[in-house]
């Protein structure tokens, strides 16, 4: 069993076209459509929010019982927030303004430095697809880094792909 570990070293990842030009993603796709996306890292990310499929518990109350029925309802993919160091120039950031500013869903791609073959193996990665809004600046005081702030909203469950 591999040791528990911090989130150190992970990327975070925009996909985009030919171009490097934020790609929509108008359905779902499978591990393997995602792999074969073109990738732009977003630099200076400080923080991913919280993603994966959170359903709804939904209850029914009857008049012979006493305890409540329940069963499983809608899902909700996630709404994460990602949290960047502003840089106005870097290419990932970039496309993260463009994409926010368009209503299309757009994939994207979380990896943990966590891989098992350190010169030739992946790191777990965690692929989503959704729309995105922002940028957000939640300004701060005089010795705060200068941040962008984006929301997803994500229309596809999380596919995880485990580390090799």
């Amino acid at each position: 069993m591999a040791d528990p570990r911090t989130n150190a070293g992970a990327k975070f990842y925009i996909a985009v076209d030919t171009d490097g030009d934020a790609a929509p993603q108008a359905t779902d796709l499978t591990s393997s459509e995602y792999a074969g996306l073109t990738w732009l890292e977003v630099k200076a990310v400080g923080s991913v929010g919280e993603t994966g499929t959170n359903t709804n518990i939904v209850t029914y109350d009857t008049v012979a019982t006493d305890v409540t029925l329940k069963s499983k309802g809608i899902s909700n993919a996630g709404d994460p927030e990602i949290e960047v160091a502003r840089l106005p120039a870097d290419p990932g950031q970039i496309q993260m303004r463009v994409a926010a500013a368009s209503r299309n869903a757009f994939a994207y791609k979380y990896e943990q430095d966590d891989q098992i073959t350190a010169d030739t193996g992946n790191g777990t990665t965690y692929f989503n697809r959704g729309i995105i809004t922002g940028p957000r600046h939640p300004n701060g005081r005089n010795e705060d880094f200068v941040l962008e702030m984006y929301q997803l909203g994500l229309n596809q469950k999380e596919i995880v792909v485990e580390a090799v």
